[in-house]
């Protein structure tokens, strides 16, 4: 019973829930301060990256939502706008999500070429 229990604390705390921008947006009052991943674009003319302080701001977009994004760590390789991300971390209330997991998405890479 013990085991079971360890178990089940440890995973009530690992878990995340996937939600599109629009998603999220639409339900942020009762997501803040829960750790969440994100799907969508980066969006154009939003990325600021401040390679001393390893800081990187900008907008992920999806279904006409726009959610800023900050992020504290090493700039992913291929990271430029149009490009889809997911990103993990914590949506607080003052409507900036604080990242603190970029994961690259790029689908044409895995589909088969005609």
């Amino acid at each position: 019973m013990a085991v079971g229990f360890l178990i089940y604390t440890s995973l009530g705390s690992s878990v995340s829930y996937y939600l599109t921008v629009s998603e999220l947006l639409d339900r942020s009052s009762e997501i803040y301060d829960t750790n969440v991943r994100v799907i969508g674009e980066i969006a154009d003319s939003s990325i600021e990256w401040d390679a001393e302080g390893l800081e990187l701001k900008f907008n992920v977009t999806e279904g006409g939502g726009t959610l800023p994004i900050i992020y504290k760590g090493a700039k992913p390789t291929g990271f430029k706008a149009g490009v889809n991300i997911l990103v993990e971390g914590e949506y607080r209330s003052d409507k900036i999500f604080r990242a603190s997991v970029l994961m690259m998405r790029c689908p044409s890479k895995y589909e088969p070429k005609e």
